[in-house]
């Protein structure tokens, strides 16, 4: 028996489709909700539903917005994800901004849209697919790898700097993408290759991991109680906190999470933050990661011979 779908319901379904894809929806789901073409071709004609491109509409009550035009530009696709720069973008990343949707299909797929540059790919089925607000995308490195044919070079790095820096992607991620485009000549495989070059440290912790393991090297009766997070007058520039100072000893104390990478980014604000200090009379004493995790108590004997030479006592320590 067929099931004959009033068009009030028609309507409903699609709406309930259409909110999930930021109120934009395709023939095809039009179709599977009940709508004949006739219906279809009604709504087109009094403007309740929007064409966007050629089998995609959106609710006239939909707002405009960057979000719909690229899950429109993905609909009108079979299998698309937003990618490149467009992909930046829902990622969060640094230095990528909304402009024309950007879309990458499986080699296969036909190009010309109204609504997006299309892109090809012969490695688009062993590609990871994540949703990002609903919307089909490449994951972190992916994304990475396709900006270094996007964006100069300069803008490139800061990128991978950021994601480093917030944990998005790890070294050995960024590698693994490198190892796996290294001899296809991919348009961006030197410039990806030279934004990576100086990645040494597979593993950036968070914050809350670094400042634990300077705490506990801190925790020593023979250690004045430092100052965390402590502020400087004489450093109005971001970052405005110190990890640790000493105010008995004029020290110092940074741990340094950063990847080799992401240090020469920064080097020369670092550089200019620790003259600043050594001109008011203080010194800098800075720490990685593999320093404080694997061998705390050789940096706690350099903070306590630090100590003792300001204190005039190094014969002691």
């Amino acid at each position: 028996m067929w099931h004959v779908v009033a068009v009030s319901d028609i309507d409903r379904l699609l709406a309930v489709v259409a909110s999930r894809q930021h109120g934009v929806f395709s023939n095809r789901q039009a179709v599977a909700a009940g709508a004949t073409r006739r219906q279809i071709e009604y709504r087109r004609s009094t403007g309740a539903w929007i064409d966007l491109d050629y089998a995609v509409y959106a609710l006239d009550s939909s707002p405009p917005t960057w979000q719909r035009q690229v899950m429109a530009a993905v609909l009108t696709k079979n299998r698309a994800r937003a990618s490149g720069i467009t992909s930046g973008v829902l990622h969060g990343m640094a230095n990528c901004r909304k402009g024309r949707p950007e879309i990458t299909v499986p080699a296969s797929g036909n190009a010309p849209s109204r609504l997006a540059v299309v892109r090809r790919r012969t490695d688009f089925t062993s590609l990871k697919l994540v949703l990002i607000n609903r919307i089909p995308t490449f994951d972190v490195p992916t994304t990475l790898f396709d900006l270094a044919s996007r964006l100069p070079a300069s803008q490139l790095e800061r990128t991978i700097d950021d994601c480093l820096v917030r944990s998005k992607v790890n070294a050995d991620e960024l590698r693994s993408v490198l190892s796996r485009y290294s001899g296809c000549r991919l348009a961006g495989t030197v410039a990806f290759r030279e934004a990576i070059g100086e990645i040494t440290d597979a593993y950036v912790p968070s914050e809350s991991d670094l400042e634990g393991l300077l705490l506990r090297v801190l925790d020593d009766p023979r250690v004045p109680q430092p100052q965390l997070q402590a502020r400087l007058s004489w450093w109005q520039e971001l970052p405005h906190r110190i990890d640790a100072c000493i105010d008995p000893w004029t020290l110092i104390i940074e741990a340094d999470g950063r990847t080799y990478h992401t240090k020469r980014a920064d080097f020369e604000n670092d550089r200019r933050r620790d003259n600043l200090a050594v001109a008011h009379g203080y010194r800098v004493l800075r720490f990685t990661y593999r320093m404080l995790n694997d061998d705390p108590t050789e940096v706690l004997r350099i903070i306590l011979r630090a100590g003792a030479q300001s204190a005039g006592e190094i014969d002691r320590v």
